[in-house]
């Protein structure tokens, strides 16, 4: 997927969907599409090394979630880290990469979540303790306590 890593992964599950792109993550039925309007598949991976990715496999985008790390989460951070996967997709990062791409991915589904009655204030404050460790990522993930703040920030932008 990203970052040009190969994985010796084990696919367990290739989501059921009442439509195309539509998936369940923390008991919610959720969907994504592209740029282009062209649904994002979702799959479930063990193994992954983290919560999820977001590619293009053989011309199709897809969510990769690992289901062991995933479930762990409390659920509105389990929304937060599909959304985050979600915008990859919805702001084109496959057509045109950018030096903010992961914190632009970020500020696109914590407003989203707020927009749909996802978020609350609150709840984007409760993923702080999750972020803590985090050192954040060659790929632009800002380290856990900035990105935290970062996320209330976009949370409290028009």
């Amino acid at each position: 997927m990203s970052g040009g890593r190969s994985h010796a992964v084990e696919l367990t599950q290739q989501d059921v969907s009442t439509a195309p792109g539509q998936t369940t993550i923390a008991g919610a039925l959720v969907s994504c599409k592209d740029i282009r309007g062209v649904a994002v598949t979702t799959m479930r991976m063990a193994n992954l090394g983290d919560v999820g990715r977001a590619g293009v496999l053989n011309r199709v985008p897809v969510i990769v979630i690992d289901p062991d790390i995933i479930t762990r989460l409390p659920n509105k951070l389990q929304l937060f880290f599909y959304q985050h996967e979600c915008a990859h997709h919805v702001l084109g990062h496959w057509f045109q990469t950018s030096m903010t791409m992961e914190t632009d991915a970020d500020c696109w589904a914590i407003r989203h979540g707020r927009d749909n009655g996802i978020f609350s204030r609150e709840d984007v404050m409760s993923f702080a303790p999750f972020l803590a460790n985090s050192g954040g990522s060659p790929f632009g993930h800002l380290p856990g306590p900035q990105r935290a703040k970062q996320l209330l920030r976009c949370f409290d932008d028009e």
